[in-house]
């Protein structure tokens, strides 16, 4: 009688353990998978979830069906009966703990189903607030002036060195216009989940951003949308985000010497806006022309300084920039500028912010 007890402890205490363990790991892997995996994943978490409850309730209901028909029996067997009785006790107290931690689980993974619709909720109710400042100072209506500090082409071999001084600056956040190809670098991937963890913008540089001779980005108006929906497919693959911001590269006069006219076309039907710059560090190009980091400074204090709503480009390939940076946002906050990541509900998009 006591081994056969014995048994029926082992193996509900198996079943139950066994319930959770899965629970367990399902969990798990919703909340370090990436956003962008859990919409094929979640239609067969619930089939199992129910699954789980429906074999979690027939357990229990076999449980407490076999304890009824025990008890009568272990009224026979003294004290050894009344350990047994209080062992089964514990194990129907905590399976029922275990349904109610499978309910919680539940509920949890419906919360998280709906984080992306929730998170871009929330964007959206930022950068309309954003904007409304915007139309403020263009109003001459507040003294605060806002600098969208943009770095091009990553992620790169030293974005990381960009993002640790970004993390010891009070309040500052920057644009990422990435671009996967246009740089050699091992952790693209972390990188971007980095930035976009940060509070950065991470938005759209084309995929290959090859812009000469046969280039790829401009050769046609097909190869033109298949690299702009390469790299936002790339970045939701990485982030779970989509991007909604295209950066032209060399700018938006760049694609109209291919003859490109309707290239912004294009991107309004992908539902993209675009925008280019008004302050530029001229960091980009041949190795042996590139100006030292006391030059960048100079260039950034100087042209962001006369702009009320600066957009300043820059490359995190290049280390003088950051230099450059780490001194500029300090002294450009000290003139009452705020650093803010870019969004397309901004007054600055399209030919309103022209490269200069």
């Amino acid at each position: 009688m006591k081994v056969f007890f014995r048994v029926i402890n082992v193996i509900l205490g198996l079943a139950t353990a066994a319930a959770m363990a899965f629970c367990g790991y399902m969990y798990f892997a919703t909340t370090r998978f990436p956003i962008s995996e859990y919409e094929t994943q979640f239609a067969e978490l619930k089939t199992e979830i129910a699954k789980t409850e429906e074999s979690t309730l027939a357990a229990q209901q076999e449980t407490d069906a076999r304890m009824d028909y025990l008890r009568e029996d272990l009224s026979h067997l003294g004290t050894e009966g009344e350990k047994i009785a209080a062992s089964l006790e514990t194990l129907q107290s905590e399976a029922g703990e275990k349904q109610l931690r499978l309910e919680t689980l539940r509920t949890e993974i419906e919360r998280d189903e709906n984080m992306p619709e929730s998170v871009s909720a929330m964007r959206r109710e930022y950068a309309l607030k954003i904007r409304e400042l915007e139309e403020k100072i263009q109003a001459g209506e507040s003294k605060v002036k806002i600098c969208y500090w943009t770095l091009d082409d990553g992620p790169t071999y030293i974005t990381h060195n960009f993002l640790e001084a970004l993390d010891e600056m009070d309040n500052v956040h920057v644009t990422f216009f990435t671009a996967n190809q246009a740089n050699d670098s091992p952790d693209e991937v972390e990188m971007l989940r980095r930035e976009m963890t940060s509070g950065h913008s991470v938005q759209n540089h084309s995929y290959g951003h090859v812009t000469d001779g046969n280039g790829v980005v401009y050769i046609n108006l097909d190869s033109f949308r298949e690299q702009v929906q390469k790299q936002d497919d790339w970045l939701y693959e990485a982030t779970g985000f989509r991007p909604g911001i295209f950066r032209f590269p060399g700018g938006y006069f760049s694609w109209g010497q291919y003859h490109l006219k309707d290239a912004v076309d294009v991107l309004d039907e992908m539902g993209y806006q675009w925008v280019d710059w008004n302050c530029n560090l001229y960091d980009a190009g041949a190795t042996e022309n590139l100006p030292s980091s006391a030059l960048e400074l100079s260039r950034a204090i100087t042209q962001i300084s006369a702009k009320d709503i600066a957009i300043i480009l820059g490359h995190d390939w290049n280390m003088n920039t950051l230099v450059a940076m780490k001194s500029a946002i300090p002294q450009l906050q000290e003139r009452g500028y705020v650093f803010l990541p870019l969004f397309p509900e901004s007054v600055t998009m399209g030919e309103a912010t022209v490269a200069v």
